[in-house]
């Protein structure tokens, strides 16, 4: 039997750690093109800039301040080959399982913005000017859920919630999809559905996008990557990636979290102290971490005085 199949873990997720839990960002004002700004980021932090909310877009635009004199900067956004559908309001906590994904169609077209009317989305062109429904998670039950007066594009809608409240409204479960048709009272409303191919380089599966007014959600004839623009306060722009400029990384706060480990050898020649069956115990709860976990943990053993990491202990009832 491998040896991988004999280690069990008996008392939760356990060992000495370092659990990084907060992106922050570092300014590379060295220009390099994008490719070449993501394989320095990989190889001395984590990866280009991500980001999953506006609290982490706020940092990075700290971090890029003064130091972006040639007016672009380089993030973690580049352009896929897949369309995928995404919900502009974003936040760690807001999904429930399966609650990105509860998408009740009407008329699907081939654009890229969805508008909500009795029960059902319906996608028509971004441009397309109507009335929507904002999200303000400042305030409770129906009161969250706010029909704006004045028609505007999908864009300029969700500009306006993001200003005024907290973003376009998603409609993660039933309770959403009528509480929104009530609101709406049988008009066509937009809400925060949009589809792109745009992808995180680290891999981040977050729909937070702060595009400059002009960009369109997608269009055929955009550049491939993305960068920060100084011009427009911080919001985001396409550009042709072969161009140079100066880049973020993103990395992570180290805060050290000590976690003792019980662990049940079923093959009783393995010894927990040798250095192979250790590695095979890290390997191992790692791959439970990345279930859980979004970035930056690092797994490492404590040794003791002794130099040694695990100590045997008789079963309860023995002496």
């Amino acid at each position: 039997m491998e040896m991988t199949k004999t280690l069990m873990i008996l008392t939760g997720l356990c060992c000495v750690f370092v659990c990084e839990s907060q992106r922050h960002y570092i300014l590379i004002q060295t220009p390099e093109n994008w490719t070449a700004a993501q394989s320095f980021c990989r190889e001395n932090f984590l990866d280009l800039a991500a980001f999953e909310d506006m609290e982490e877009m706020q940092r990075a635009l700290a971090a890029a301040a003064g130091g972006w004199d040639g007016g672009e900067v380089w993030i973690g956004l580049s352009k896929g080959s897949t369309l995928r559908w995404h919900w502009s309001l974003t936040g760690k906590d807001l999904y429930g399982e399966g609650e990105t994904d509860h998408l009740v169609w009407g008329t699907v077209t081939g654009d890229n913005c969805a508008f909500f009317k009795t029960g059902r989305l319906h996608t028509r062109s971004c441009e397309d000017k109507r009335r929507a429904v904002c999200f303000d998670g400042a305030k409770q039950g129906s009161d969250r859920y706010v029909l704006t007066t004045n028609l505007t594009t999908w864009n300029g809608a969700r500009d306006f919630c993001r200003q005024h409240h907290t973003d376009l409204t998603s409609l993660r479960n039933d309770a959403e999809y009528q509480m929104v048709g009530e609101v709406s009272e049988g008009r066509e409303v937009y809400v925060g559905l949009f589809r792109d191919p745009w992808e995180w380089s680290d891999q981040t599966e977050s729909s937070l996008r702060f595009w400059r007014p002009t960009q369109t959600v997608n269009t055929a004839f955009t550049d491939n990557c993305v960068a920060l623009l100084r011009a427009e306060s911080g919001h985001w722009g396409d550009m042709e990636c072969s161009i140079e400029r100066p880049f973020l990384c993103s990395y992570a706060m180290k805060d050290l979290q000590f976690t003792k480990v019980k662990v049940r050898i079923q093959d009783s020649t393995l010894d927990p102290n040798e250095p192979r069956v250790q590695e095979s115990l890290l390997e191992q709860m790692k791959l439970e971490l990345k279930k859980t976990t979004s970035i930056g943990v690092r797994l490492s053993w404590r040794s003791g005085s002794d130099g040694k990491v695990f100590v045997k202990k008789s079963p309860p009832g023995n002496v």
